[in-house]
């Protein structure tokens, strides 16, 4: 009798193993399908009037040449001094006036050395007028002279600019989104990721009063129908952001 219910149990055990214990597949569960998503490029840009210059003047002579070619010379501290001394004279900050007496001459080429005095000047809208008086009177000395100059314009709030460029380039980067999501019957929701984009065909790194000090005039490539080089003028300061942005799809 006792065999007998031990036998009746230990059927009853087997009966009741899951299906796995006979070897059978486990039911696999449903993966769900991966989140349709899309990714564009938005450019954005805003601008506004400078607030100051920031001035690079290189002093030096005009080369000599000699049997051998151009003769190397070097300007004179105190040739540079005297000219940071009018400048002070003529309302320049002293505390804004940089000298660097080993920079180059770039007007005759980056073998000549020259030294370059940079300052900040703040109204802007005199600034033509005083670099001309300046240049009056540094004709009237005696040895090295202004042989080039280069004028970046600055705005006193940076952030403020880039925020505006960005918020441009993300409704610009929605509004393209939408137009691709269009072809796939889906409109674009929320973002997922964002980034600028520092494309190889950028001159600069993309945004910013970052780079505003590193400006170079030179002919700029044209993206989605806006100029690769932001304008710096004594009117606008621009300045230009390119972003990848991507959105999760919606049916």
């Amino acid at each position: 009798m006792r065999n007998s219910l031990v036998a009746l149990l230990s059927i009853a055990a087997l009966l009741l193993l899951p299906t796995a214990g006979y070897g059978a597949a486990p039911a696999e569960e449903a993966t769900p399908d991966p989140a349709t998503s899309v990714t564009v490029l938005g450019y954005g840009a805003a601008s506004a009037p400078p607030d100051s210059a920031r001035v690079n003047l290189y002093i030096g002579d005009e080369p000599t040449y000699g049997p051998g070619g151009p003769e190397l010379a070097f300007v004179q501290p105190a040739d540079l001094e005297d000219v940071r001394d009018s400048l002070v004279n003529n309302g320049v900050d002293e505390d804004k006036i940089q000298i660097d007496a080993f920079s180059h001459n770039y007007l005759y080429g980056p073998s000549n050395f020259a030294g370059e005095i940079s300052f900040t000047y703040s109204e802007v809208d005199g600034l033509r007028t005083f670099l001309q008086a300046l240049l009056d009177e540094m004709e009237e000395r005696r040895g090295p002279n202004i042989q080039g100059a280069k004028i970046v314009f600055l705005v006193d709030d940076c952030a403020a600019l880039e925020t505006a460029a960005m918020r441009a380039a993300l409704d610009n980067a929605r509004q393209r989104a939408t137009r691709m999501a269009a072809l796939l019957d889906m409109t674009p929701g929320r973002v997922t990721a964002v980034s600028e984009d520092l494309s190889s065909n950028l001159e600069r790194p993309a945004g910013g009063c970052i780079a505003l000090e590193n400006l170079t005039f030179s002919s700029g490539f044209t993206y989605m129908g806006a100029s690769g080089v932001p304008a710096n003028s004594a009117s606008k300061v621009e300045v230009g952001i390119l972003l990848k942005a991507t959105f999760a799809l919606e049916p």
